[in-house]
C-alpha cells in the first residue's frame, strides 16, 4: 500500500487529498474490464467516465469530503473534482493501462521488429543464352 498526497483548493483554503497510488492487479483489471470493450480489437470503445469515477471512489483514503462514496461525487462542483482526478491521474493515466492490455493481444511491437527481419533480393537478368 503506497499512500501520496496532494493539496486542493477547498472553500477557500488548501486541504490534503490522499490516496493510494498503487492498486492490485485484480482491482486494475475490474476497472478496465469494466470500462474498455476489446470484442473487437479494431474497435476498442472505453467508457472514460466509467474510469475516471471508478480510479476516483476506488482510490481515494482522505479528502475534506466523504470518500469512497458516488453520491458525494456525484453532488461535488465540478472544479473540485476536476482538481482531485488530475492528481490521481499521474499514477492512473488510462493510456498506459490500455497498452498493456493491447500489448497482450498483439505483443510488444519492438520485440516483434527485432525477431524478424525482412531481405530483399532479385534474381539476375537473363538476356538469354550465351552461345560460346
Amino acid at each position: 500500500m503506497t499512500i501520496k498526497s496532494f493539496e486542493i483548493d477547498w472553500d477557500g483554503k488548501k486541504e490534503t487529498i490522499e490516496y493510494e497510488s498503487d492498486l492490485t492487479f485484480g482491482e486494475v483489471e475490474s476497472i478496465m474490464n469494466t470500462c474498455v470493450d476489446m470484442t473487437n480489437v479494431n474497435d476498442i470503445k472505453v467508457k472514460i467516465p466509467q474510469y475516471r469515477t471508478m480510479i476516483f471512489l476506488k482510490t481515494l483514503r482522505k479528502a475534506p469530503f466523504k470518500v469512497n462514496d458516488s453520491t458525494t461525487m456525484k453532488s461535488l462542483k465540478n472544479s473540485v473534482v476536476e482538481q482531485v482526478l488530475k492528481g490521481l491521474m499521474s499514477d492512473f493515466p488510462l493510456g498506459v493501462f490500455l497498452e498493456n492490455w493491447v500489448q497482450s493481444i498483439v505483443g510488444d511491437m519492438g520485440e516483434t521488429d527485432q525477431l524478424t527481419s525482412s531481405t530483399t533480393s532479385s534474381l539476375q537478368s537473363s538476356d538469354g543464352i550465351n552461345p560460346q
